[in-house]
């Protein structure tokens, strides 16, 4: 019965995060009444389930409901949460490039997928560098971003430049509570864009900590606009629930209480993509 599969949005085909291109082509103002979950959305995104009436709101992940039982939907939806080991980026010199050139070793401050403590979440040196003779950076790789400047090594300072990964930007959106407008509107704001930061030394040694590829916690984008990193979010303050980064981020953690220092989720991080995944609560419904 249609009315049946959609009233069971579990059984539809799942909601995918809309793409750049995709984002054009949602609704200005992000309410409607249908018969099943949009195909494409975006964090607060809501629709009105036809048949029950129901509201749903957009996580990034799936549709949770758009009233104070959400609150006790994600206890009874959602698997319980795991306490993920601390995994950090260290600086090690104890590694050899992979195909063994002596102009390639050590390998340094990212160190191997072999080396102890593993080093920059024990990535490949081949995610970043080509690796069949001496270092350089894969031109497909993510150190090389689009508008910058090419990825450099010097070899006498032994340190990086102009490296991508360590100035990601975007754009990213979502919907938000228009009060003017009295609905909630599909709204994007830039994120990064800022120059890269410098990297350590090749050869310094220890734990790397976030702040060796951004800021901690990030700040602002390049509109200003985006309230989650300004440090007052949801009526709390820096160390306050709902400005923790997992609150967002299914790829960090704060048990440093408002600075993250664990990440939980190694393949979503670092990989050049916002990966926002909100826990909405009611008390987000004034502004979502």
């Amino acid at each position: 019965m249609p009315g049946a599969a959609a009233s069971k949005p579990a059984t539809s085909k799942p909601t995918t995060v809309a793409t750049k291109a995709e984002v054009g082509q949602l609704p200005a103002r992000g309410k409607q009444r249908l018969s099943a979950p949009p195909a494409v959305a975006v964090v607060g995104m809501i629709y009105i389930d036809a048949t029950t009436g129901k509201e749903k709101i957009f996580d990034g992940a799936s549709w949770v409901p758009h009233d104070n039982t959400v609150d006790s939907y994600y206890a009874t939806h959602k698997p319980a949460a795991k306490t993920p080991a601390k995994t950090a980026a260290s600086m090690v010199q104890t590694d050899v490039c992979t195909d063994g050139d002596p102009a390639c070793t050590p390998s340094g401050a990212h160190g191997g997928p072999g080396s102890t403590p593993p080093g920059h979440y024990a990535f490949a040196c081949s995610v970043c560098h080509k690796v069949g003779g001496r270092v350089s950076f894969a031109k497909n790789g993510p150190a090389f971003g689009s508008g910058l400047p090419a990825p450099t090594f010097d070899a006498t300072a032994k340190t990086c430049s102009n490296v991508a990964c360590h100035a990601v930007s975007g754009t990213f959106s979502y919907y938000v509570y228009d009060y003017g407008l009295d609905a909630n509107v599909l709204t994007t704001v830039s994120y990064g864009g800022a120059a890269p930061r410098p990297t350590s030394s090749w050869f310094s040694t220890g734990a790397a900590g976030c702040t060796a590829c951004h800021d901690d916690p990030p700040r602002n984008g390049s509109t200003g606009s985006n309230v989650w990193h300004s440090g007052n979010h949801g009526g709390q303050g820096p160390t306050g629930a709902r400005n923790q980064c997992q609150f967002c981020h299914p790829d960090a953690s704060s048990p440093g209480n408002g600075i993250g220092d664990t990440i939980t989720n190694p393949a979503l991080h670092a990989n050049g993509v916002a990966d926002v995944v909100v826990t909405f609560t009611s008390a987000c419904f004034t502004c979502h």
